[in-house]
């Protein structure tokens, strides 16, 4: 079974005038390989080539810290680590399919 993970970095500013403000950063969930879930490895990077990563599930970026928890990083981030947990909690589908299939009785 696969295991998804949250993960996050730091994303460019928003430029305004040739000047850039604020604090961002992007968040996504990451499907591991099988290799990095056994060992408890984390990748390095955000990105479908990154070593350990099977696939980029869902992703945000440029996301504003505040200072609150109403902030848009923070909304964001929880939304991330419900989907992740949620990823995490699905049964295989293999073996869904296979107690219902056709003739199995």
């Amino acid at each position: 079974m696969a295991m998804h993970i949250v993960m996050t970095a730091s994303a460019k500013p928003v430029k305004s005038r040739g000047m850039s403000f604020g604090n961002y950063r992007k968040i996504a969930v990451v499907q591991l390989t099988q290799e990095y879930t056994a060992q408890n490895k984390r990748p390095a990077m955000i990105a479908d080539r990154a070593r350990g990563i099977l696939k980029v599930v869902w992703k945000r970026d440029r996301l504003h810290v505040g200072k609150t928890a109403k902030c848009e990083y923070s909304r964001a981030l929880a939304e991330a680590k419900a989907y992740a947990a949620q990823l995490n909690n699905l049964g295989d589908m293999a073996d869904a399919r296979s107690l219902i299939a056709p003739g199995s009785a």
